[in-house]
């Protein structure tokens, strides 16, 4: 498909236009909207102006003797004048060394004179003694001030009488500047208290705007004489604030301000009206340009739609992150708007007159931009995915910053020492004076924090450090830890995975260990019964035996292959105990029947086997939740075990007992061979207590007690202390 791009640029242009008149409705519709000259805003605000100025400059001026008459003047005002440069002695002490170098250091270069030497000299004592007399004369003024009241409040008043005069002068001023300029306002006011009238010409018939003021419509009043309708301009100097001297009245007056229709056809008043008048009219223009560009869009948008999605960029706007995308299309969206508004203020400003097309053509760009995107933004907010959004991303990291508090927060108050320590730096380069106050921060809370930032860094430099000689196999020395920071934790958590790392690694020998022997073992113990299947089945081939050797050899051929059958079952129990691939048929048992039956079920073997058992087991039930048959096969093998491994005519004691919420068994025996240092290696797979493998058995016994108890739930623990052997084991209760 032809990609439309001239359409798109007359779109948004029309785009442009609308916006434009939208806008311009929305900054100067109250401006315009069914108003005249006289309601614009820049004249009501001349207006006010000039209200706000006549009063106090022409109608209410107060009476200058009057004013004077009411000059007071306060003992703190006598007090502060008396002590303004200090107190007496302060005062003279400074008259004096201000003139002392001056009359010291006088010469006929100060005086200007010319002649011979003796004129000079009379000159240079002229001009000394008038030094002198200047400084006495100053100093027997202070000595005055300080001896009478009435001396200080006579400088005072005559001070404030001046300032008075100053005030009413730059009144005149200012009324002169406000009647010449406003010259086309005619004014016919009526002092309401006195009557007295104000004119400055006659309102007629032919008035263009007229503004009348009464009881109704609302006086024209100042309540404070001294206004600051007077420009600093008029003054001739700075003066006090003249508010009390003055005296306040609520002055009103009712009449007409009004300008005639004359007036507006010349001067500045016509060409402010006319440019009023044009400006409405751009307006309207605006307004009506903007609807039909409207309408135009919306038909054209609604027409060709389908047509202006392009294909080209598509796919790299859309692998942009969701939020990402809306920021685009808000800032292209923005700026447009923003030229636009720029653009459619100069055509007013400047009446019409001057177009910017530079910033329409910008503004154009950046709406074809937008509208570029808006279908694309569509398609990807219907399938956006968020969790990929930098938004996501940035809380994701805020949390992870702040997963540990501690080291977030520190971190952010580091961050702002630093930042304002450097930026205190910048401003001391530029303001030397800042060097007090950045002398004592910078000791005491910049370089400490410097120090402390420096130094967890060096510390979590040497926690890195230890971490790689942990992958690379060599364990080391542990860390120090320092203190109870974060990284002092961090240093803990690595010294503790460093011993689990050591602990890991003897398991792991000692695991290989075990499998040399499980490999060793398991061959012996298939092999012997292997063997002597081999050998027996060979001899039966020997046609010359008599029955009954035929009947011996099938008789141990029947023993070996059970011998061996058992062997592979039992390996195959614990391989599969040790996947976790068994199924539990879970139900209510009474463990003190079931032991009671375990061991009756032996109780021909224990006759035989001369051992004295002590079962001590209560008529209580004990109740617990397991599979009886593999729980019959943990009781079967530990009593098993006992016969096989127990001393002759020794005791062997098996109780049962409830403590808590548990049923404990415990099984003890003293043993027919020396037990090893470790007894965890007993429940080992084909690990036996007699290392020279004297008894028959697959030596899987306790390992799949010890698999049968751990899937329940429950624990076996094996103990050895001398020949004593005991394995005790524990399963909750209900």
């Amino acid at each position: 498909m032809k990609r439309p791009l001239g359409k798109v640029i007359v779109l948004s242009v029309l785009v442009v236009i609308a916006v434009g008149a939208f806008i311009t409705l929305t900054n100067l519709g109250r401006e315009y909207i069914g108003k005249n000259y006289f309601d614009s805003s820049s004249f009501q605000q001349e207006l006010d102006e000039f209200e706000s100025a006549l009063v106090p400059l022409a109608l209410a001026v107060p009476d200058i003797e009057a004013v004077k008459k009411n000059i007071v003047v306060t003992s703190s005002e006598i007090e502060e004048h008396r002590n303004r440069y200090g107190n007496l002695e302060d005062q003279i002490y400074s008259i004096e060394r201000n003139y002392e170098d001056r009359i010291n250091s006088t010469t006929t270069e100060e005086t200007s004179a010319e002649g011979d030497a003796a004129q000079e000299k009379d000159v240079e004592n002229t001009v000394r003694a008038s030094l002198i007399a200047e400084r006495d004369a100053k100093i027997a003024d202070i000595k005055k001030n300080f001896e009478s009241d009435e001396y200080v409040e006579d400088k005072i008043r005559k001070e404030k009488e001046e300032e008075v005069d100053a005030y009413f002068q730059s009144v005149a001023k200012a009324k002169n500047h406000l009647l010449n300029e406003k010259d086309d306002f005619n004014y016919e006011l009526k002092n309401v208290e006195t009557g007295e009238v104000f004119t400055n010409g006659t309102i007629g018939k032919k008035m263009a705007f007229k503004k009348v003021y009464s009881s109704d419509n609302g006086y024209l009043k100042e309540p404070n004489t001294y206004s600051p309708a007077i420009n600093e301009d008029y003054y001739d100097g700075a003066y006090r604030d003249l508010s009390d001297t003055l005296g306040s009245r609520y002055t009103r007056f009712e009449g007409t301000i009004a300008i005639s229709e004359a007036s507006m056809l010349s001067g500045n008043r016509s060409y402010e009206y006319n440019y009023f008048k044009t400006r409405q009219l751009i307006f309207y223009s605006v307004i009506v340009v903007g609807i039909l560009s409207a309408v135009l869009f919306v038909f054209q948008w609604r027409k060709n739609r389908k047509s202006f999605i392009f294909e080209k960029g598509r796919a790299k706007y859309e692998s942009l992150p969701i939020d990402v995308q809306i920021v685009l299309i808000f800032v292209s969206g923005f700026l447009a708007i923003l030229f636009t508004e720029e653009a459619m203020l100069s055509v007013f400003h400047y009446g019409g007159y001057d177009i910017p097309i530079g910033g329409f053509i910008i503004a154009v760009i950046l709406t074809a931009a937008t509208l570029y995107q808006i279908p694309w933004l569509k398609e990807s907010l219907s399938t956006a995915d968020w969790k990929n959004s930098l938004t996501v991303h940035g809380i994701k990291s805020l949390e992870g910053f702040f997963l540990n508090r501690s080291i977030g927060v520190q971190t952010i108050i580091m961050l702002i020492v630093v930042f304002f320590w450097g930026v205190g730096t910048v401003l001391m380069a530029s303001i030397p004076e800042l060097i007090i106050l950045w002398i004592p921060c910078t000791l005491f809370i910049g370089i400490p924090v410097l120090f402390i930032l420096l130094s967890r860094m060096a510390y979590l430099n040497r926690i890195i450090g230890k971490t790689e000689e942990m992958i690379r196999g060599n364990d080391g020395s542990e860390i120090k830890v320092k203190g109870r920071s974060p990284i002092a934790k961090l240093a803990s958590n690595v010294n503790e995975l460093r011993g689990r790392v050591q602990t890991s690694q003897i398991e792991q020998v000692k695991s290989e260990r075990l499998k040399t022997e499980l490999i060793t073992n398991v061959s012996h113990d298939l092999r012997t019964p292997l063997t002597s299947i081999i050998t027996y089945t060979d001899l039966l081939k020997n046609p010359d035996i008599t029955e009954e050797e035929r009947a011996s050899y099938i008789a141990i051929l029947d023993k070996k292959s059970l011998r061996l059958k058992t062997l592979i079952e039992d390996l195959f129990e614990v391989s599969k105990m040790a996947s976790g691939n068994i199924e539990l048929d879970k139900r209510k048992v009474d463990l003190t029947q079931l032991l009671q039956q375990a061991v009756a079920e032996h109780q021909e073997d224990i006759d035989k086997s001369g051992l004295d058992y002590r079962v001590t087991i209560g008529s209580k039930p004990i109740m617990s939740y397991v599979d009886g048959q593999k729980w019959w096969r943990v009781l079967d093998n530990l009593i098993i075990n006992t016969l096989k491994y127990s001393l002759p005519n020794t005791r062997v004691y098996v109780n049962l007992d409830q403590l808590d919420d548990h049923a404990v068994f415990v099984f003890k025996n003293i043993a027919k061979y020396e037990l090893g240092d470790d007894v965890a290696e007993l429940t080992e797979r084909f690990k036996r207590a007699d290392t020279s493998r004297h008894t028959e058995g697959s030596g899987l016994g306790l390992a799949i007690a010890q698999s049968i108890v751990d899937l329940h739930g429950g624990s076996l623990v094996t103990e050895v202390d001398g020949d004593l052997f005991k394995v005790t084991v524990k399963i909750p209760v209900i």
